[in-house]
């Protein structure tokens, strides 16, 4: 049995809405601050990865809003790779203040939700792929609560190096 129209809409709205919070973050954090040496090599790398993360979460949104549950996965691994490969980042940057130290503590708990982020995508995707939409919501609640928290932390992680 088929859900609703309206209902099966509302859960691709739900998505492209938490990637686009997701997205909104990111460019948030591009913004250019005064900040000491540490602090600003901190505030760089933060400001490119969070803007790569921000086009393959745009990428997944648009995979989810056309109905191509294949090319979502694929969007969602990549997305999931580059959020580790941020944390690996900005673990060798080293901050020189305290503020420094925290936001980078808190950047790598935002880029760690983003990769639990592109695991529940990728889940969602395959299991729309097999035709289990209560688990592919599912998994895309998930997802959406998880992108919230990320980006909630990326948006305090610049306000303390801004």
């Amino acid at each position: 049995m088929r859900a609703p129209a309206f209902c099966r809409r509302s859960v691709a709205g739900g998505r492209v809405f938490a990637l686009v919070l997701s997205s909104l973050a990111a460019v948030a954090l591009s913004f250019p601050v005064a900040a000491s040496a540490g602090d600003a090599a901190l505030r760089t790398t933060l400001t490119q990865w969070s803007h790569r993360i921000a086009l393959d979460a745009q990428g997944i949104g648009l995979s989810a809003a056309r109905r191509h549950p294949r090319r979502m996965t694929r969007r969602a691994r990549h997305f999931r790779l580059d959020a580790l490969r941020a944390r690996n980042a900005l673990a060798a940057v080293r901050p020189s203040s305290a503020r420094g130290r925290r936001a980078k503590k808190l950047a790598l708990a935002a880029f760690y939700d983003y990769a639990i982020v592109g695991r529940q995508w990728a889940l969602s995707g395959q299991a729309r792929l097999r035709g289990l939409r209560a688990a592919a919501v599912g998994h895309a609640r998930i997802a959406a609560q998880y992108a919230r928290k990320g980006s909630a932390l990326l948006l305090a992680a610049k306000r303390l190096l801004g």
